[in-house]
């Protein structure tokens, strides 16, 4: 019994954790515990008693906790039939349930109070699968962390051929990338060696190396240390000059940053999300550029960068203040990354049930980017382009970033104007951006907006005669020459268009509409046919079709 004179306790966190998926808890646990600010006690759990066990011990629903470590049956299960009596929910997801199982959409997320995921790009991941799920859970990024004093340089300086490569024998981790890798270094320098710590996986993959060592002519090069355990690895890392991560996909990548810590520099394959935590100089797309770096090496440089992102004790203080937080679940806004050939951007993410934006979480690519791409043939450097219907600034970014042409945007639903000008913003193009929060029609005058279904934001209309926003003509407001006209007004190009005969007749622009229906596609020809332009291709799910003078 608890001695009322030592005052109330600490508030106290339940980790429940499933056998052969708690390695991630451990040094986190006992870190938590460690301050005194919380009361730590995990849980295997094996069937609901464990679960009402730990309900149980957390007698405190106002300042207690309930932590799931991983979104993994049964605890999808458990989540939507247990009843938590006002205790706070916690659930930690990892690579496995984001990336390659079904759990996370399914997922009843509004038991879960808050949800960690341990990188950015998990955080995506997670939002593709579930992208309302922040309507009512938290979605925080914590790194993981590393105990720094367990992986303390190397005493002594390592050798300098001496490779590592960790894991277990799984497709994921791509072992016969690093065979490649070896096989390029001998051909420069027959000291080479490659140590493999690896814990057995898939047969079909221990099989593959072990026949590709022979094929390869590696077997005096290649070293099997065995399925080390943890307090072998600081010691094996050190005697590494590099570890050479091959890994197809990693969430955090715990090897990485236990073998940066001791000293061994790095060579990583750039997998996906690699970029929010290893340098651009320690990543590898080719064998040449792996063999590149590893000749290169300089061990000992990334122990700082270790320390100053990835210690224990930032983890410890990032639970610490999520546990502090009780403010009510919302959307926080995340950069997307988005690439077209060699040009990288980003999107500003608000809305991932939106259509647009989630088609730009789930591919980091440019929504309709066939038709973008047509688009870049037409328009050079510091050309015009006139997106009419701009959007979030799909296009604009586009025309902007990778045509490096100037844009002019009329989107008249503020919310969509000022995520037009938050994209070119984030990505330094706000320069290259005049952006007109008004409509565009055949006449001048006004409108009401009607917003679009709260899954696409792009079905915005207008009803003209009625209303605040501004209704211009092109022909009133174009001061020069457009390269491209781009419309899509959700019906209204046909006037949009009429309100631009004068620009049309003087600078033969090319047009690209969206008519969705057969007698769209009529009226906008109707318009255009007259002033010398005919269809020429047709592109996108709803159909936008590229006009092109030819009279």
């Amino acid at each position: 019994m608890q001695d009322a004179s030592a005052g109330p306790r600490p508030p106290r966190l339940a980790m429940l954790q499933l056998r052969g998926l708690e390695h991630f808890l451990p040094d986190l646990a006992a870190g938590l515990g460690a301050t005194g600010a919380v009361e730590v006690r995990r849980f295997t759990v094996t069937g609901p008693e464990v679960l009402a066990e730990a309900i149980h011990w957390t007698d405190d629903p106002a300042r207690d906790a309930l932590w799931f470590e991983f979104c993994w049956p049964p605890f999808p299960d458990l989540l939507a039939r247990t009843e938590f009596g006002g205790r706070r929910v916690i659930l930690r997801l990892h690579r496995i349930e984001a990336y390659e199982a079904p759990h996370a959409a399914r997922c009843p997320w509004a038991k879960v109070d808050d949800v960690i995921t341990v990188s950015e790009d998990m955080a995506r991941i997670l939002l593709q699968a579930a992208p309302r799920l922040e309507r009512t859970t938290r979605l925080h990024v914590v790194h993981n962390g590393l105990d720094l004093a367990r992986f303390a340089p190397a005493a002594a300086p390592p050798d300098p051929f001496r490779i590592g490569w960790c894991g277990s024998m799984i497709a994921r981790k791509n072992p016969t990338l690093a065979l490649e890798v070896l096989a390029r270094l001998l051909e420069e320098d027959a000291r080479w060696r490659l140590h493999v710590a690896a814990t057995p996986g898939e047969r079909l993959v221990q099989d593959s190396v072990l026949r590709l060592v022979r094929r390869m002519g590696l077997g005096g090069a290649v070293r099997f240390d065995g399925a080390l355990p943890a307090e072998a690895m600081p010691g094996w890392h050190a005697r590494n000059a590099v570890l050479l991560s091959t890994s197809l996909h990693e969430s955090f990548g715990y090897a990485i940053a236990e073998a940066a810590a001791v000293g061994c520099d790095l060579a990583v394959l750039d997998h996906r999300g690699a970029e929010e935590f290893w340098p651009e100089s320690v990543r590898f797309g080719t064998v040449e550029e792996a063999a590149g770096m590893i000749c290169n090496a300089r061990p000992g440089r990334w122990r700082g960068l270790v320390e100053s992102r990835f210690g224990l004790d930032r983890q410890v203080a990032a639970v610490l203040a999520l546990l502090a937080d009780r403010a009510p679940p919302a959307p926080r806004e995340r950069l997307v990354p988005v690439a077209h050939g060699p040009w990288r951007g980003c999107f500003p993410l608000r809305d991932p049930a939106d259509y647009i934006q989630h088609a730009l979480l789930s591919t980091e690519a440019f929504y309709e980017a066939e038709m973008l791409e047509d688009l870049r043939r037409r328009l050079r450097p510091g050309g015009l382009f006139v997106n009419v219907g701009a959007n979030i600034g799909n296009h604009a970014l586009f025309a902007a970033g990778v045509c490096g042409a100037r844009v002019l945007a009329f989107q008249p639903s503020p919310a969509l104007a000022d995520h037009c000008a938050a994209t070119l913003a984030a990505n330094g193009l706000a320069d290259r951006l005049e952006l007109r929060r008004e409509g565009a029609g055949a006449a001048p005058g006004t409108a009401r907006l009607l917003p679009g279904p709260g899954h696409n934001a792009g079905r915005t209309m207008l009803d003209l005669g009625a209303g605040e926003v501004p209704v211009v003509r092109l022909d009133d407001v174009l001061r020069e020459a457009p390269a491209v006209i781009k419309v899509n007004v959700e019906g209204m190009e046909p006037a949009v268009l009429e309100g631009a005969r004068g620009v049309l007749a003087r600078h033969r622009p090319a047009v690209y509409a969206e008519t969705l229906t057969e007698p769209a596609f009529a009226a906008v020809a109707a318009v255009l046919h007259p002033l010398g332009y005919r269809a020429e291709a047709r592109f996108n799910r709803d159909p936008t079709w590229l006009f092109l003078p030819w009279a």
